[in-house]
């Protein structure tokens, strides 16, 4: 991999989505680390509307989501990268648990390739200094991700990428460096489509007054969604009147319903052990649970949240 850099001091885009490309993302694209768009960012009204339901962490660090600059001094670019999950099969036996979370926890596996990547471009250009980010720090990862020119914020409120459709991890290199090209965003590809709306069975995807084709704003409502529930709700019982859809962890039903979706690359080989070892957990007990729920995306739920999932699927 070789610096082509000739821009007095800025870091070759070029290179960098290279590294990206060897380490084992799908996409890479490059933002300068300006505050978000107030129209883009959105997060006010949502919270206002209550929105979050009881996730009271989403109303904290309110700027630091604004601005990475605060989150990360210095910071002169944002990184964007995607990994495709799309399995090459799904679950047929219910209670059933969301695709993200079939295989290898994304926490894990994108942060190991984001530290991969910083390795990689730190053999080409030593001074390279970033800070990664994986859904756990107050970083809008998808506004950046459509920033970055990677896709847009679809109907479903996900980034939606052209060849990975909504299936798809994102990480973030908040970095100090400056690049010697920057990526614009693309436009909007949902079009006059709500398929995503419609499959929702608690009507938690909600149409924004001023939509249009070329901005066809939505929000979820968590208090409706049934992925709010199974994963953040820890009361004893889940509301009578949600709707679970056979989803004991997450729900996929409006991303089942995406045509991006459908024609999206498969980017997870489900082996035959692994699927049977996922249809197996409504019946597992405690230990058998926590120790497959170690490295999975499932360790996000106790098993009692579990077991009331999962005995809510079968009532």
């Amino acid at each position: 991999m070789e610096d082509t850099n000739t821009s007095g001091g800025s870091l070759s885009a070029a290179l960098v989505k290279q590294a990206a490309c060897a380490v084992g993302f799908d996409a890479c694209g490059i933002a300068e680390a300006r505050p978000l768009a107030e129209e883009d960012f959105g997060l006010d009204a949502w919270l206002a509307l209550g929105c979050h339901a009881d996730m009271r962490y989403m109303a904290e660090h309110r700027d630091l989501r604004h601005d990475p600059r605060l989150l990360v001094p210095g910071a002169r670019s944002v990184v964007s990268l995607l990994l495709g999950y799309k399995p090459s099969q799904q679950l047929s036996a219910t209670p059933r648990i969301a695709q993200y979370a079939y295989g290898e926890d994304y926490h894990e596996r994108v942060k190991r390739m984001l530290y991969q990547l910083i390795a990689a471009v730190r053999e080409v250009r030593p001074d390279f200094d970033a800070r990664p980010f994986v859904d756990t720090a107050p970083i809008s990862d998808k506004l950046w991700a459509a920033r970055a020119g990677l896709g847009w914020i679809g109907r479903n409120t996900l980034l939606v990428n052209p060849e990975l459709g909504s299936y798809c991890f994102i990480g973030e290199l908040v970095t100090s460096a400056a690049f010697d090209h920057y990526d614009t965003p693309m436009p909007n590809g949902c079009g006059t489509c709500r398929r995503c709306l419609d499959a929702c069975p608690n009507h938690a995807l909600v149409e924004e007054d001023g939509m249009s084709v070329d901005n066809p704003r939505t929000h979820l409502s968590a208090p409706r969604c049934a992925s709010y529930h199974t994963i953040e709700n820890r009361s004893a019982q889940l509301p009578a009147d949600i709707k679970l859809s056979g989803y004991a962890f997450g729900c996929d039903c409006c991303q089942l319903a995406c045509p991006y979706n459908l024609a999206a690359a498969v980017r997870y080989p489900l082996t035959a052990d692994r699927r049977a070892a996922l249809e197996s957990l409504p019946e597992a007990d405690e230990p058998t649970f926590k120790h497959f729920a170690k490295h999975s995306a499932l360790n996000r739920v106790k098993y009692p949240q579990w077991q009331r999932n999962v005995n809510k699927v079968k009532s």
